[in-house]
């Protein structure tokens, strides 16, 4: 037992180690900075203080969730599994004593960490920016709202990438479809439509949390508990799936006959 969680520790060293490296730590970087410098550019126009500090919390619910948040997601997580699968590399670590399903987990807990690394300051520097910049000051409830569902939503998406990573050599661009149509066209159509979506949840939670302010109106038709529930799920059952699929799936891919 303490043989497979050293392993297990090792590969989340790992994945952590090797998601936030070169060119594309920087580019990420650069990417999670968006938000805080529109909030920047907003402030230079000084706007009211109220106004200001509103701007930066919807910005959180309109732009950081659903779009900074899930491309970070979505490049950590699909390569954790594509990159090694394509070079040929994942057979040398599956043949190794190391369980198939610790594998999975443990690549999964490295890149969220990783990626939390870039999604929880994507969340706070802009409110830090408005209150700097003369915005009203938020309650400490607000910026830890806006921090927990930010974790929730990396814990699931970052479990769906890392699946789809796995199954799927188009993984990118069915990220990117995930991301930008469904998850973004679906809140928009009438009824239960919207409830097949991550970023319903994220945002009913938003709601049930902060109940004044930009980021109380959504809707709180699904109970609390439901909130939490379905993203979690999602991300724990991609990771329970990628663990079973994994078991099965050949790791190099066939090279063909010359």
């Amino acid at each position: 037992m303490s043989g497979e969680l050293n392993r297990l520790l090792a590969l989340i060293w790992l994945s952590f180690r090797g998601s936030l490296r070169g060119s594309r730590a920087v580019g990420l970087t650069g990417f999670a900075l968006v938000p805080s410098l529109i909030v920047a550019a907003i402030a230079s126009g000084h706007p009211a203080a109220a106004s200001l500090s509103s701007t930066a919390e919807n910005l959180f619910a309109l732009l950081t969730l659903p779009i900074v948040v899930m491309v970070i997601l979505l490049v950590l997580s699909v390569g954790q599994f594509r990159n090694e699968i394509d070079a040929e590399t994942l057979v040398y670590l599956s043949d190794r004593s190391v369980a198939r399903p610790t594998i999975v987990v443990g690549k999964y807990l490295g890149s969220l960490g990783a990626a939390l690394g870039l999604v929880i300051p994507a969340t706070l520097i802009p409110l830090a920016v408005a209150t700097l910049a003369g915005g009203t000051p938020y309650p400490i409830g607000v910026p830890a709202t806006m921090t927990a569902v930010a974790v929730l939503a990396a814990a699931a998406y970052g479990g769906f990438f890392l699946f789809l990573g796995l199954v799927s050599r188009s993984a990118l661009l069915i990220g990117l479809l995930f991301g930008f149509l469904w998850e973004e066209l679906l809140p928009l159509l009438p009824g239960d439509v919207p409830r097949f979506t991550v970023i319903f949840y994220l945002r009913s939670l938003l709601s049930w949390e902060l109940s004044t302010g930009p980021l109380s109106h959504f809707s709180t038709v699904v109970s609390f508990g439901a909130s939490v529930a379905a993203p979690l799920g999602l991300g724990v059952a991609s990771v329970v799936l990628g663990g079973i699929v994994l078991r099965y799936l050949e790791t190099a891919p066939e090279r063909e006959a010359g």
